[in-house]
């Protein structure tokens, strides 16, 4: 049966728990927020934010493309009004991202016609990071310094980008080392899409210990979690938390979302599309029983993080509500359902199995 939306939105149950009330103590619940910001967000928005979440992450407006458009111009307003937002409201802030292949100005990688040399590049990753970091010093926990530069596939670990193309393969090794120089008491992230699966995984393990051999100081690695229905990978996770931990590296599951239409790619490649043919499967609402396979899948997950408590600190999910997910729009247009709650902020049954999982731990 699908259900029918109300009119009126109502505010998240006054007589549900805080999911983060529930976690263990090393355990931080988050959240990730974007589209609006979230001081733009309706009533009932923020009251499910602040209630579930003790930490958020924006998905997009600390992004370099966003905060540094041109050479000589950063663009603070949207980022300095979610850290204010955190702040009037207790809430820790991850910072997502320094040095990403997407969203990022090709001005980095210019020079007036032809391609910036080695020098120049690193001048201006250095510039960027310790001047976003010096802002926001003492306000944010910790940074996804270098995001999903491992390759899908192919004979090389890394991805080719421009970062590699222009700076060569120590550009992580820059990037980290910079990030400790900007602030020695950040939490700094390695964060990537399908490195719990045994091919990334082994590329991602080979690309963290030569960092570390060689000095980076990285405190935790982000797998994203963009897993579908039916097909969460629950023992490459297991060992995925067992090897990256074993680095001594905090493992945190950082963009969750579980999403109930099916789609070609199991990863998280923003410059992946599909087509979608129409009608879209779930226009009008979400069929209960595919709510409740959602819901028992989630509770396995995170019954599988407890089982790691010293390794597993932070889950964050990438959206508030269904009606905010990114999957509504990637790899196509449709209409989807991934996260804890509805698209009025009420809780769906994956919210109560989450907070089951929770439960048992107390």
């Amino acid at each position: 049966m699908v259900g029918a939306m109300s009119e009126t939105p109502p505010p998240t149950s006054a007589d549900e728990p805080g999911l983060k009330s529930l976690c263990r103590p090393d355990l931080q619940l988050g959240c990730a927020v974007g589209g609006v910001l979230p001081g733009s967000l309706a009533p009932h928005e923020q009251a499910a934010l602040t209630r579930h979440f003790g930490v958020i992450t924006p998905e997009n407006c600390m992004k370099p493309g966003p905060i540094h458009p041109e050479p000589d111009r950063y663009d603070f307003t949207a980022s300095d009004a979610f850290v204010r937002f955190a702040e009037a409201h207790g809430l820790r802030v991850v910072g997502h991202t320094l040095v990403w292949h997407s969203q990022c100005p090709s001005w980095f990688f210019e020079d007036g016609g032809g391609s910036a040399s080695r020098t120049q590049v690193l001048e201006r990753m250095e510039a960027h990071i310790h001047t976003v970091l010096g802002r926001y010093r003492g306000k944010v926990q910790g940074w996804d310094v270098v995001n999903e530069a491992i390759a899908d596939r192919g004979d090389d670990d890394l991805r080719p980008t421009r970062w590699l193309e222009t700076i060569g393969e120590d550009y992580l090794d820059h990037a980290f080392r910079f990030a400790r120089q900007a602030d020695a008491t950040l939490e700094l992230y390695y964060n990537d899409y399908n490195i719990e699966r045994a091919d990334k995984r082994e590329r991602t393990l080979r690309m963290l210990r030569g960092l570390l051999e060689r000095g980076a100081q990285i405190d935790g690695v982000g797998i994203q979690g963009h897993w579908q229905l039916d097909k969460v990978p629950y023992a490459d996770i297991a060992r995925s938390i067992e090897e990256y931990s074993a680095l001594g590296l905090r493992v945190m599951f950082t963009e969750l979302d579980l999403d109930v239409v099916d789609r070609l790619d199991s990863g998280a490649d923003v410059s992946a599309h599909q087509a979608y043919a129409l009608p879209d499967p779930y226009p009008s609402g979400c069929p209960e029983s595919v709510l409740e396979r959602q819901a028992a899948q989630y509770e396995q997950l995170f019954e599988l993080f407890e089982r790691y408590p010293r390794a597993v600190t932070r889950a964050t999910f990438w959206g508030l509500h269904d009606g905010l997910s990114w999957l509504n729009h990637w790899p196509g247009k449709r209409t989807n359902y991934p996260l804890l709650f509805d698209r009025e902020s009420r809780p769906k049954p994956a919210f109560h199995a989450v907070g089951r999982a929770l439960r048992r731990r107390i």
